[in-house]
Parts: C-alpha cells; sequence; structure tokens
C-alpha cells in the first residue's frame, strides 16, 4: 500500500539542512565565546583553507580587520535568522489578530481594518521598512519591531478570507444555532480549520523577512559593527571581491541556502497542508 504521507528524501534533507544551520548558529556564544569588536590587524585579509597559502588556523579567512571569518559568519547567520523569526512571529500575531476581528465583525469594523491592509500593502515592503528604520533606528529589537509591523498585512488579508469564507459553512451554523459563543466557534472551528494554512504562509513570507534583514543591513540600516550579521557581511566585502572575493560570495551563498531551503519547504508544506490543493488532486 502506498505511504500517503511519507516525506520525500529531499524536504528531508531541506529540513535537516536549515535545522543544523539554525542550531549551530543560535550556539554561537556557546562555541565561539569571543568579543565580535577585537581586532587583529597582522592577520588582516588572510585566504581561507582551500585558497592558496590558506593558512589552516582560519577556515574561511580573516577579514579586513584580522578576524576570524567563519566565526563571524555564524555569529552573522545567527542575528540573521534570530531577528527573521522574531519578526515573523510579531507579524503573524497581528496579522491573524487583525485578521479575525475584521472576519468576524461586519460593518465599519471590518471597513477599518481592510483599509488599513490595502493602505499597507499599497507600500512597499522594503520601502516601508527602509524609512522606518532611518526614522527610529537600526538596533536588534528596533529592528525586529520595525520588521513585524511591516509584514502583518500579508497575514490579515489572507486569514480574514479565510474566515469568510467559513463563515458559510455549514458546521458554523449549526453551531452557532445550538447557542455557540463566537469566542468558542472562534478556539473550537475557526482557529483549528486556519492554522495549517497560517502555517504555510508563515514559512512561505520568512524567506522575505530573512531578504529584508539582509537588505537592511546591506544599506547599514540593519546591524551595526561590530555586531554582524548575513547583510553586514556581504556589505563589507564588496570592496574586497576583486582580492578577496569570498567574504562576499560566501555571505551570499548562505543567504541563498537559507531562503531556498525555507522556500523549499514552504511549497512543499502548501502541498501538503493546503485543502484547496488536496480536493484538486
Amino acid at each position: 500500500m502506498k505511504k500517503q504521507h511519507a516525506i520525500p528524501p529531499m524536504i528531508i534533507f531541506l529540513l535537516v539542512t536549515f535545522a543544523f544551520i539554525f542550531i549551530y548558529s543560535l550556539l554561537a556564544p556557546v562555541l565561539y565565546p569571543i568579543d565580535l569588536g577585537a581586532t587583529d590587524i597582522i592577520n588582516r585579509l588572510k585566504p581561507p583553507a582551500f585558497a592558496d597559502n590558506g593558512s589552516s588556523e582560519y577556515l574561511l579567512g580573516t577579514d579586513s580587520l584580522g578576524r576570524d571569518f567563519f566565526i563571524r559568519l555564524v555569529y552573522g547567520t545567527r542575528n540573521s535568522l534570530v531577528i527573521s523569526l522574531s519578526a515573523m512571529a510579531i507579524a503573524v500575531v497581528i496579522g491573524t489578530l487583525l485578521g479575525v476581528v475584521s472576519g468576524l465583525y461586519e460593518g465599519w469594523v471590518d471597513y477599518i481594518i481592510s483599509f488599513l491592509i490595502d493602505a499597507r500593502l499599497s507600500i512597499p515592503f522594503l520601502i516601508l521598512a527602509i524609512v522606518l528604520a532611518s526614522v527610529f533606528g537600526s538596533d536588534k529589537v528596533t529592528m525586529i519591531l520595525i520588521m513585524g509591523f511591516t509584514g502583518w498585512a500579508t497575514f490579515a488579508r489572507l486569514i480574514r478570507g479565510q474566515i469568510l469564507q467559513l463563515k458559510k459553512q455549514n458546521f458554523i451554523e449549526a453551531s452557532r444555532s445550538m447557542g455557540a459563543s463566537s469566542i468558542r466557534i472562534l478556539f473550537e472551528h475557526i482557529l483549528v480549520n486556519i492554522s495549517s494554512i497560517l502555517i504555510v504562509e508563515a514559512t512561505l513570507r520568512l524567506s522575505s523577512f530573512i531578504i529584508l534583514e539582509s537588505s537592511l543591513s546591506f544599506l547599514g540600516l540593519g546591524i551595526q559593527p561590530p555586531d554582524t550579521s548575513l547583510g553586514v557581511l556581504v556589505s563589507a566585502g564588496r570592496d574586497y571581491m576583486l582580492t578577496n572575493w569570498w567574504l562576499a560570495i560566501i555571505p551570499s551563498i548562505v543567504i541563498v541556502i537559507i531562503v531556498l531551503d525555507v522556500s523549499l519547504i514552504g511549497d512543499w508544506l502548501r502541498d501538503k497542508l493546503d485543502p484547496k490543493l488536496q480536493t484538486n488532486r
């Protein structure tokens, strides 16, 4: 008998890869308890171990200030993932709350929230984040809040649309006719039915949050030196593309790997959990 819910080997590989990158980077302060601001000018711009005349002491060489590039890459990956995941969690909570309120309560409440959603989506995500980061600063907490408060609209629109469809279903009407309150219907029926779609959307949108954080840091509006992120590493390494190309290329490759991992996993989850795709098969 054919297994219907078997996870493809490629998805297992992607899950393991992302889990390894996330856990390993998260343990950076434990594995490499260093001062990110410390410099060693004597050992600046040493080539990585795989290059000609590379030193085995530094796996990926050193940057322009003599700092171990591999360690900074681990710390940078940690910051990028933590900021992106935290911001996405805020966006999911805000979007879900507004989408639920808009979908359940029609009239002027729905009108106001729908107007806010349309107004937010009329401004490109990156442009709005750049403006807010320029105004309010660029520390980690501020970045998380800016990204979270600018990324909620997609979730709100999705949840609102799903609730408007669910409200017309017979089981909702049956529960209401039996005296179930709106709160009970929300927790027992609506949230259960939209949870899978919300998980899929959050997974697919995570890649855009990672790209946004990297873009802000690349432009100098995100993480500030001596702290680091993937965008900071790419920005700092672009000045050495002709002589020490790995300083910009390696963090760029890490960004691509993480974004591809998340996007492909999200696409697979959509195929598995989206009820519309299931019914069309």
